[in-house]
């Protein structure tokens, strides 16, 4: 409730001053959900900015930290997007006068889509996503849904199963096409986080976008670890900056000493079993000092976060049975040798262990992860390409 007040405003049409200043400037509006989203549109970003000079870019999102992430990340204005009622998008509309609107992912928002389309505005999905759930409560409104989709310029889906979801809920299907992730063209590099942090020599593991009860499940696995190799230390990264303080209480009932990001801790000390990475945009920088990862969403049942992101940087990665949101990006780190799937505490543990005890092996394995990444990464080019055709065809 809190967060909703604090950008109310903005959910009721009123637009950041920053992005207000480029109406007239036919800007490309893009629009990522959160930060998962905002993240994954960086390299396309990155691309329309040097291909159409003459576009600024601005971006909407729909959480408070999706949208200070895109201002960080993406440079780029953003604002909340507004509620989906026609009164409210079509005045946002029409006062920014966007060139194209780009969806990354997937939110079906028919007010504001709908307010393009009767302006002559593009609509493109790049990095399209459906899981099957969600097309299932899509198709309840099918009609709404339906008619919102038959406007639509171009669909860019991560899967083939992607793409028949589209076109099952109305989408035209000589306008889908089947591109891959945005996912797989995020930078190899990762950034550095903001201030440095002395990890010092000893192995590092990554437990990343960790959901309500994956914590317990990565302490579990730890517990055994520890015992092997003291020296060792987990660097977790809980999903949602709401979540900061309950993972923290976390550690202390189990008797954990921890240092946390949030703190200014920018070094751990040798007794230091947990460093908490409670602050938001920085987990990439971390993943290239790590011998391992996890990443959460995916023993909890919701779909999965990025598992990209961590062998993109050369890193071995587990992650649960849920993959609805990453199952193409699974199957690749599986078939690379440098992912794997696990079900439970000692899984994990397994898979780390195997870490800790062979390191060049597990430098061989994410290599083999980052490689298999390389190769599928011509999908920003199609993506851009989509794009450029559609900012030709409006002018």
């Amino acid at each position: 409730m809190a967060s909703l007040l604090r950008g109310l405003a903005q959910r009721l049409g009123r637009i950041d001053p920053e992005v207000s200043a480029l109406a007239g400037r036919a800007p490309v509006w893009l629009h990522a959900a959160s930060v998962g989203e905002v993240l994954s549109a960086e390299p396309l970003v990155e691309r329309l900015r040097s291909e159409h000079p003459g576009h600024p870019l601005f971006a909407t999102t729909t959480s408070l930290t999706g949208r200070e992430t895109a201002k960080a990340r993406l440079g780029v204005p953003a604002t909340l997007l507004p509620l989906d009622l026609p009164p409210l998008v079509d005045a946002v509309m029409r006062r920014l006068s966007p060139a194209a609107l780009v969806i990354v992912e997937t939110e079906i928002w028919p007010g504001l889509i709908g307010s393009a389309v009767r302006r002559g505005v593009p609509v493109l999905f790049v990095s399209a996503r459906i899981s099957a759930e969600a097309a299932q409560r899509y198709a309840r409104v099918r009609a709404v849904v339906a008619r919102t989709l038959a406007g639509v310029t171009a669909v860019a889906a991560q899967t083939r199963a992607d793409a028949d979801r589209f076109v099952a809920l109305g989408a035209p299907a000589e306008r889908v096409r089947v591109v891959g992730s945005l996912k797989l063209a995020r930078p190899q590099a990762s950034a550095p986080p903001s201030r440095p942090v002395a990890l010092g020599e000893r192995p590092v593991l990554i437990a990343a976008s960790t959901q309500p009860g994956e914590e317990e499940v990565v302490l579990d696995a730890c517990a055994s670890l520890w015992q092997a190799h003291p020296s060792m230390l987990l660097v977790l990264a809980p999903r949602r900056p709401e979540r900061f303080e309950e993972v923290a209480r976390l550690l202390e009932t189990r008797g954990l000493v921890c240092e946390r990001r949030s703190h200014g801790a920018q070094s751990a000390a040798s007794g230091t079993r947990v460093y908490l990475l409670d602050t938001v945009g920085e987990l990439a920088g971390f993943f290239a000092g790590a011998r391992a990862a996890f990443v959460g969403g995916t023993l909890a049942p919701l779909g999965g976060h990025n598992v990209l992101e961590p062998a993109a940087a050369g890193v071995p990665v587990a992650f649960g049975p849920h993959l609805d949101n990453v199952r193409e990006a699974a199957a690749l780190l599986r078939e690379s040798g440098g992912g794997r799937q696990v079900s439970d505490a000692g899984e994990l543990a397994a898979f780390w262990r195997e870490a800790l005890d062979d390191p060049a092996g597990a430098r061989d394995r994410g290599a083999a992860a980052a490689g298999a990444i390389a190769a599928r990464a011509g999908v920003l080019d199609a993506v851009a390409e989509m794009i450029g055709r559609a900012l030709g065809e409006a002018a």
